[in-house]
């Protein structure tokens, strides 16, 4: 049987009130407590988000500081290319120019030639040159329409206005023509040594000096005489001169060779004389 229930004293209730209070007081603090962590981790959260935000801000300024920067540079290169351009452009503008000028001017020195050789001759421009190792073909833009004939002969003028013998035209058509220079090994061109009088032949070696024939049994040559041409020719006047002879040595031999004064190779006017057989 269960015993009689036990009224609360005094006592018991004021501890039970105390109790009471201490809970929610714990309870209270706590939640106090958890609004201020909650605070400051809101508040923590905030600065980190801030901060992430800051250093994005940054980053997308760097970003864009860099783009307008390489923008820039592209920008100063193409001007760079355009200024290269245009240099350039005006740089062969001006060659061109003085070009013309030097041209206009060995046209004029080579006209003033013309008009003092002894035989009449016609101005022609060189076109073109062959390319095969046996050929020095040389083409020029005169045929017969303006008096060039087979076998006339052809003169060259250097920057002092000395005329030299260079070859022999070697087949014409009505416009155009082609002439064989003196190292050519067809052109056979008669000649004289200034000094003694002896007549010699001038023959070419497709190399970079002409052989001579001598017509003397007693020949009185030596290196450094003049060769010119000689009165008995019939495509060319007298006294233009051909070459120099100089001493070749091949191995323990020594010959007499000619060295053509003409640049065959750096000429871009010839005289052709005309109705020359």
């Amino acid at each position: 049987m269960p015993g009689p229930v036990r009224k609360p004293t005094r006592r018991s209730t004021s501890l039970l009130f105390i109790a009471l209070f201490l809970a929610l007081a714990t309870v209270i603090g706590l939640a106090s407590y958890g609004v201020t962590l909650g605070n400051l981790a809101f508040s923590g959260v905030q600065r980190v988000v801030r901060t992430l935000g800051g250093a994005v801000s940054a980053a997308s300024d760097s970003v864009a500081a860099y783009g307008q920067s390489l923008l820039f540079a592209r920008g100063i290169y193409a001007e760079n290319e355009t200024l290269r351009s245009e240099n350039q452009y005006l740089d062969a503008r001006l060659r061109l120019v003085l070009s013309d000028h030097d041209e206009l001017k060995r046209l004029q020195a080579q006209l003033a030639i013309q008009q003092q050789l002894p035989v009449k001759s016609v101005l022609a421009q060189v076109t073109g040159r062959a390319i095969g190792l046996n050929s020095m073909d040389v083409f020029i833009d005169h045929g017969t329409a303006l008096g060039v004939a087979d076998g006339a002969g052809v003169f060259v003028a250097d920057s002092t206005g000395q005329v030299y013998v260079y070859g022999k035209v070697r087949g014409v058509f009505k416009s155009n023509a082609t002439v064989i220079p003196l190292l050519d090994s067809r052109c056979v061109i008669s000649g004289i040594n200034r000094r003694t009088g002896e007549d010699v032949l001038v023959k070419g070696t497709n190399g970079e000096y002409c052989d001579l024939s001598y017509v003397s049994p007693l020949p009185q040559f030596q290196s450094g005489d003049i060769v010119v041409t000689s009165s008995s020719s019939g495509i060319f006047p007298p006294n233009i001169p051909i070459g120099r002879v100089d001493a070749l040595t091949t191995g323990t031999a020594t010959r007499l060779v000619l060295r053509p004064f003409a640049a065959v190779w750096a000429t871009r006017y010839l005289l052709v004389t005309q109705n020359s057989k």
